[in-house]
């Protein structure tokens, strides 16, 4: 069975990036707001990833609860049935997980899940309950429904970060992720590739609006760390940039174009 994190993968708006000097020398400021924007994608990218954890297994046995092996602090699951739902009450206290020494977990999440992600019937939710990373205060649902034979759609409803420095973030969002090559291989993941659509929408930390749009697919392919091809459109505050992750090269090459002026990225973030 592939134990990948692919509903984080296909929650995700943009990879963490750093300028390269090669075209322009300074930054625009939608680009560093954009910047804030992924830190708090990331936040529930990590949180998906770690329910992934357990929407991939078979989880605790019935009745029991479960202690896993940690860097630091505690993760805890209970673990209870309703008919066909699998109910999973994760309870963190300055739990670090070995993927993500930097993120200290608090509070809890509940998880349900109906069937398996390779089967005709699947879906999961994810509830935060009083749940914070980093003293960051985590608020929202994340839902995840099997559309068709290789389709999923990803959504995120009244998400919420309250930072400690009294600033916030909202985020709701819809993705539409399609499993598009090497699902007759179940037990590879190297040959694994996915197509993601749809937007994101918000307030972000400097109280601005804003949308994020993929106007072109974004190209995931698995035996590449970054996204290879694709466009997303950002609006903050009435302004527009486009990102283009390229023609389907595995680099760490994008292109940033704000205000008629483009910048090349180099990406640094993982999608393993």
């Amino acid at each position: 069975m592939k134990t990948l994190n692919i509903f984080a993968i296909a929650a995700m708006t943009i990879v963490a990036f750093t300028f390269a000097s090669c075209e322009k020398e300074e930054t625009s400021p939608l680009a560093e707001v954009m910047l804030q924007d992924d830190e708090v994608a990331d936040y529930f990218n990590d949180i998906m990833a770690e329910a992934d954890d357990y929407s991939f297994s078979d989880g605790p046995a019935k009745d029991g609860l479960a202690e896993f092996e940690i860097a630091a602090g505690t993760r805890t699951v209970v673990t209870s049935f309703s008919g066909d739902t699998i109910i999973h009450t994760i309870t963190y206290q300055n739990f670090a997980h070995p993927r993500r020494p930097d993120r200290v977990k608090n509070g809890v999440i509940v998880l349900k899940i109906v069937g398996r992600y390779n089967q005709s019937t699947f879906w999961r939710q994810i509830k935060f309950v009083g749940f914070s990373v980093n003293g960051n205060n985590i608020k929202g649902t994340n839902l995840v429904v099997k559309t068709g034979t290789y389709q999923y759609t990803v959504t995120l409803t009244g998400g919420r970060v309250e930072f400690t420095d009294g600033t916030f973030y909202t985020r709701e969002f819809e993705r539409v992720r399609t499993w598009t090559a090497g699902y007759n291989t179940p037990a590879v993941i190297a040959d694994d590739e996915y197509s993601i659509t749809g937007s994101a929408s918000g307030i972000n930390r400097r109280g601005h609006a804003y949308v994020h749009t993929i106007t072109s697919p974004l190209i995931l392919k698995m035996n590449c760390r970054w996204i290879v091809q694709g466009i997303i459109e950002f609006v903050v505050n009435n302004q527009t940039a486009v990102l283009d992750y390229g023609n389907g090269t595995c680099d760490r090459i994008a292109t940033l174009t704000v205000n008629g002026e483009t910048y090349t990225i180099n990406l640094r973030g993982s999608m393993q």
